[in-house]
């Protein structure tokens, strides 16, 4: 893999206006696809522009219609991935399933997913300082509104206590640390402890 994160001189600024749509968006997938593979497999810092556009089975110089810099790329995928994230939680609020499941659901949604995501490359430290050197507007925004999303869900077994949507999310968090990231054994723990969350902050009616 060789390094390259150089805007392109001749890049224009965005997708030729003169493609269909339809053309349009299915060359963008393909570039994130790619992209996302490279980035998960060799790291950043080893994924060129050239590797995303052989990768992708386009131009080089395609790419650049789409993304000026690798950089852009990366911010690019982080964008995606928190618009995948908000909708799949904004589902889970939905459903008809007991709140402490779909409390559950949304953490997973938020906060496991991404983290096996990102734990299933070799290279997850530098996966992880360049989402926060490149995308951190990106994450702070979706971590905004998901919060957002979040309280209303608490809301409906009247919790309300200052700090607890903050406590939900540690708790998510910090089960991250204490086992096996897959999915179903993090699920479990994550089930036990917002169970636990769940019976305190509700006791007495949801009283401080």
């Amino acid at each position: 893999m060789t390094s390259s994160s150089q805007k392109s001189p001749l890049a224009p600024a965005g997708p030729s206006r003169t493609m269909p749509d339809a053309d349009n968006e299915e060359k963008r997938v393909r570039i994130l696809d790619a992209a996302q593979g490279l980035f998960l497999r060799y790291g950043v810092k080893r994924t060129s522009i050239d590797d995303v556009a052989s990768e992708a089975g386009i131009a080089k110089g395609t790419v650049y219609l789409y993304f000026e810099s690798k950089s852009a790329l990366f911010a690019a995928l982080g964008r995606r991935l928190c618009a995948e994230s908000f909708a799949q939680a904004q589902g889970v609020l939905a459903e008809a399933k007991p709140l402490n499941e779909r409390i559950v659901d949304f953490l997973d949604c938020h906060i496991g997913r991404v983290n096996r995501l990102i734990a299933s490359s070799p290279h997850i430290s530098e996966l992880s300082a360049s989402k926060d050197a490149l995308a951190t507007a990106i994450y702070d925004d979706h971590n905004r509104r998901m919060k957002s999303l979040l309280v209303g869900l608490l809301k409906e077994a009247n919790i309300t206590q200052p700090g607890a949507t903050e406590m939900f999310l540690a708790a998510a968090i910090g089960t991250l640390r204490t086992g096996n990231l897959a999915e179903k054994p993090y699920r479990a723990r994550l089930a036990a402890i917002t169970n636990a969350l769940i019976a305190g902050l509700t006791r007495d009616g949801g009283s401080p």
